[in-house]
C-alpha cells in the first residue's frame, strides 16, 4: 500500500485528526509500509483507517454557509446602493454613496487586518460567524468535531485560512451587489448624482482629493470618466445631471472594493494551499504515532544494505555491534556502514564522527543509553547533527547496555522521559527508536 502523493485536503486532515482521537495508542496496519516522509506515511495510515470520516461532509457544511454569507452580502451590496436613491430629490448623494459602499467596508477590513496583525489567532466577527453557521449546519456532531479542529493548530491555520477566503469572497460580494445596485437604479429610474454641503469650501476640497485618488488607475486613459466635482454640487437650481458619476462610482467600486478583496481571496487561497502541502505534525500525539509507525516495521532482513547509515556512539558506550546490527536491520530499515564515536574528551574521535557526519547522506542512528539523557546536551548533539547538511534521516536509538556492550530494554521511567524529550522537540525531523527485546535476532 502506498501512501497517496501531494497536498492534504482539509477534509483529509479533519478525517485524519479525528482517526488519530479514536486510535488506541499502539496498532498499527499490517499492510503500512512507512516510508521516509511523515506527511506521506500519516496520510496512509488515514486510508488504512476503516469507516468515512466526517471531514467530507463538515467542509460541505462550511461551502453551504460561505454560499449563504456570499447571497446576503451580495442582497446588503446591492440594498446599501439602492438606499443612497432619494426619491424626492431624484438623485445619489455621491458622498453618502461612497461612505456607504466603499470607505465604511474599507474601515472594517483595515480594523481587521489591524486586529489579526495583534492577535493573529483569532477568526473576526464574520469569520466566526461563518463557523457558527456551519456548525448549524453540519449538527451537533460537527459542532463537537470544530472544538477538536480548533484545538490542532496546524489544522485550525488551514480552517483560519479557509474562512478567511470565504469572508473576502463575501465582501467581495458586497461590492458586487452595490455595482449591480447602481446600475439598476440607473436604468429603471431617473437618476441623478449630486453633493451638498453647508461649508461648501471644505467639502468640496475634500471630494476633490479623494476623486483625484480614487480615479489615480484610469485617469490617464478615461480622463471623462473623471467627475467634475464643483459643477455637481446641488443648489437651488439644481435639475439632476452628474452623468460622469456614474462611471467613476463604478469603477471606483471595482479597482478600490472588488479587486482588493479579490487579491485578499486568492492570498488566502494560496497561504491555505501552503498549510496544507506539508504539514509539521508535530503535537505529541502526531510524535507518539510516528514512533509506532516507525519503530515497529517488521519483516525480513534485506539481502542488501536497506539504508547505509552511519551509526554515532554518544559517549563512549562502545556497544556490541552484531548485536546491534540486527536490531537496526529489522526495526528501523537501516543498515550501518559505519561507526564513530561522538561527545568524548577525545578531540581526534570528535573529529573523525564529524568528517563522517559530513559525508552521511543516507542517514544517522545516535545511540544514547536510557539513563544518560541530558536535555540540554542532546539538544546541542541534535543541533551538530543537522548542522552537518545532507542528512536524510535522524534516529536516536535507546537501549541499556551491559558490561559487554550488549542492548537491554530501557526502563518505564527512562522510556518515558525520553519520549517527552522528543516530544518537546517541535520543528525536528528526528525519530526514536527504544529497544525491545527480539529473541529471533539475537545474534548466534
Amino acid at each position: 500500500m502506498r501512501g497517496s502523493g501531494g497536498p492534504w485536503k482539509l477534509e483529509e486532515l479533519i478525517d485524519f485528526e479525528v482517526a488519530l482521537a479514536a486510535w488506541d495508542g499502539s496498532s498499527r496496519p499490517d499492510e503500512l509500509s512507512a516510508g521516509e516522509s511523515r506527511s506521506g506515511t500519516f496520510k496512509e495510515w488515514k486510508e488504512a483507517v476503516p469507516g468515512r470520516g466526517p471531514g467530507a461532509s463538515w467542509v460541505s457544511a462550511l461551502n453551504w454557509a460561505g454560499r449563504l454569507f456570499a447571497v446576503l452580502f451580495l442582497v446588503t451590496g446591492f440594498g446599501a446602493a439602492w438606499g443612497c436613491f432619494n426619491p424626492q430629490r431624484e438623485g445619489i448623494h455621491v458622498v453618502v454613496f461612497l461612505c456607504v459602499t466603499l470607505f465604511v467596508p474599507w474601515v472594517v477590513l483595515l480594523v481587521g487586518l489591524a486586529a489579526w496583525i495583534f492577535r493573529p489567532v483569532g477568526a473576526g466577527l464574520a469569520g466566526n460567524a461563518l463557523k457558527k453557521l456551519a456548525g448549524r449546519f453540519s449538527g451537533e456532531k460537527g459542532r463537537e468535531m470544530l472544538a477538536r479542529i480548533e484545538g490542532n493548530p496546524e489544522l485550525a491555520k488551514a480552517l483560519g485560512w479557509r474562512i478567511a477566503g470565504k469572508v473576502q469572497r463575501a465582501a467581495m460580494d458586497f461590492h458586487l451587489g452595490a455595482v449591480f445596485g447602481l446600475a439598476c437604479l440607473i436604468f429603471f429610474k431617473r437618476v441623478g448624482f449630486f453633493w451638498e454641503t453647508t461649508t461648501q469650501t471644505a467639502m468640496q476640497r475634500l471630494l476633490e482629493g479623494a476623486v483625484k485618488l480614487l480615479s489615480a488607475p484610469w485617469s490617464s486613459v478615461m480622463p471623462h470618466f473623471v467627475p467634475n466635482v464643483a459643477g455637481t454640487r446641488r443648489g437651488a437650481d439644481w435639475a439632476g445631471g452628474g452623468e460622469n458619476w456614474m462611471w467613476f462610482l463604478m469603477l471606483a467600486l471595482a479597482f478600490w472594493g472588488i479587486l482588493p478583496r479579490f487579491l485578499l481571496y486568492c492570498f488566502a487561497q494560496v497561504q491555505e494551499w501552503r498549510a496544507l502541502k506539508d504539514p509539521v505534525f508535530q503535537a505529541p500525539l502526531h510524535r507518539k504515532l510516528w514512533r509506532v509507525l516507525t519503530g515497529a516495521r517488521r519483516g525480513p532482513e534485506p539481502e542488501g544494505p536497506a539504508d547505509g547509515a552511519l551509526v554515532l556512539d554518544l559517549g563512549g558506550i562502545s556497544p556490541d555491534r552484531d548485536a546491534l546490527r540486527g536490531f537496526f536491520l529489522r526495526h528501523l530499515r537501516m543498515n550501518p556502514v559505519a561507526w564513530e564515536t561522538l561527545d568524548v574528551l577525545d578531540a581526534g574521535r570528535e573529529a573523525g564522527a564529524k568528517k563522517a557526519l559530513e559525508k552521511a547522506r543516507a542517514g544517522v542512528i545516535l545511540v544514547a543509553e536510557g539513563w544518560s539523557l541530558a536535555p540540554r546536551r542532546m539538544e546541542e548533539t541534535i543541533r551538530r547533527v543537522l548542522e552537518a547538511g545532507g542528512v536524510r534521516r535522524i534516529v536516536i536509538y535507546v537501549a541499556d547496555f551491559d558490561k559487554t556492550g550488549r542492548p537491554g530494554e530501557p526502563t518505564a521511567e527512562e522510556r518515558a522521559a525520553w519520549e517527552a524529550f522528543l516530544d518537546g522537540q517541535k520543528g525536528l525531523e528526528v525519530e526514536l527508536s527504544i529497544h525491545e527485546e527480539d529473541r529471533a535476532w539475537e545474534p548466534g
